[in-house]
């Protein structure tokens, strides 16, 4: 869905396999897993720091050269990443897990219960490494490692990278709006470039967005993170260029 609405909101698309299981390539797809094996988020750190820092370079180097067509929409497909979003989430605003932690794609209450129990493991396992980082940056890494996806660490770089370039970055949903909340961690002035495209229905988006300080533009209340929102934030953005460019009128 989220390559369906980037076509037809006139965006390139650009596909990164940042962590797809399995031996086989994804066909098409800019190939980025990590080379290290990843832990299980309630018992071991997903990624490890050199993951990381190779995660956030190809990030960066993708941002870059996506930002000479002038604007880049984030999007990410992956099932379960409503947990990590939610245990990076708690790490870097503050949030309880009952309060962070939301139904996602297709949970029941059982599974809610599961999901809460999970990031509250993930939070305490990981809280020792967290409490000792150093910098903002430095805990930013920390919290990719310890916590975190490669995708996640992925679209940091990107955003990063995107900035470094001169574009703005328009966000989606919970985990399409971590990875530039990561990357004004990594870089303050990050901020002034980013567009929060909309807010979703999962629970820890909103104290995200505050966190940002961003005011989204659609209010869509979608639980799919796949750059739909972004991308229809993003047709929004584009017409009112048109319109403005169209409608405008020169004084000599």
């Amino acid at each position: 869905m989220g390559a369906v609405a980037a076509r037809t909101a006139g965006l390139d698309l650009r596909v990164v396999d940042a962590g797809v299981r399995g031996d086989d390539p994804v066909a098409g797809a800019i190939a980025a897993r990590p080379r290290d094996p990843q832990g299980d988020l309630a018992s071991a750190d997903a990624l490890t720091a050199a993951d990381v820092d190779a995660l956030l370079a190809t990030g960066r180097d993708l941002g870059r050269r996506s930002a000479e067509r002038g604007l880049v929409v984030l999007g990410e497909i992956g099932v379960g990443n409503t947990t990590v979003a939610a245990a990076v989430a708690c790490a870097l605003t503050g949030l309880d897990a009952v309060d962070a932690v939301g139904l996602g794609a297709g949970a029941d209450a059982a599974i809610l219960e599961r999901k809460r129990a999970i990031v509250e493991a993930a939070l305490a396992r990981s809280a020792p490494s967290l409490t000792t980082a150093g910098s903002p940056a430095d805990r930013a890494k920390a919290i990719l490692a310890a916590l975190g996806g490669p995708d996640l660490a992925l679209l940091t770089g990107v955003v990063l990278g995107a900035v470094e370039g001169g574009a703005p970055v328009i966000l989606d949903g919970l985990a399409g709006s971590l990875p530039g909340l990561l990357a004004t961690r990594i870089e303050p002035a990050v901020q002034a470039h980013l567009i929060a495209g909309q807010r979703s229905r999962e629970r820890a988006h909103a104290a995200v967005l505050r966190a940002l300080g961003l005011e989204p533009l659609l209010t869509l209340r979608l639980r799919a993170g796949e750059g739909v929102g972004a991308c229809l934030a993003a047709s929004m953005l584009l017409q009112g260029l048109r319109m403005r460019r169209l409608a405008a009128r020169t004084v000599e």
